[in-house]
């Protein structure tokens, strides 16, 4: 690999590292507004290049934070509003992941309008 190569390689990741990390921010904050009165997110965080996703939440009621890792999802552009569908992830607790297997895999999922922008990176 040429030094232009490794360049561009180092050019590059940095771009996506800065656009996940300001993604993620966003994302945070807004999952934060919709899902308050069940709980807090301390850590979205989004990697672009293996198209993944980790939330990191607090549920009320609960001492010890919730770890789902999305896997495999996609972003659909309708005419008026963006949606996702998630068709793989894990879970760090075995009921989690049964109420994520039943109510959230597989189904399409409208997203805030303030998420449209963001969005636009991963499509």
């Amino acid at each position: 690999m040429s030094m232009m190569d490794k360049f561009k390689n180092i050019v590059k990741d940095t771009v996506y590292s800065s656009k996940d990390t300001a993604n993620s921010t966003i994302f945070k904050t807004v999952i934060n507004q919709v899902i308050k009165s069940y709980g807090t997110v301390l850590a979205f965080k989004i990697d672009s290049r293996d198209r993944s996703f980790l939330i990191e939440l607090v549920l009320k009621g609960e001492t010890q934070p919730i770890r789902i890792e999305i896997d495999k999802y996609e972003f659909i552009k309708h005419d008026d509003y963006s949606s996702v569908v998630i068709y793989s992830l894990t879970a760090n607790r075995e009921w989690m992941q049964t109420v994520m297997d039943l109510f959230v895999l597989n189904k399409e999922f409208p997203l805030p309008e303030k998420l449209n922008t963001p969005i636009q990176t991963f499509m």
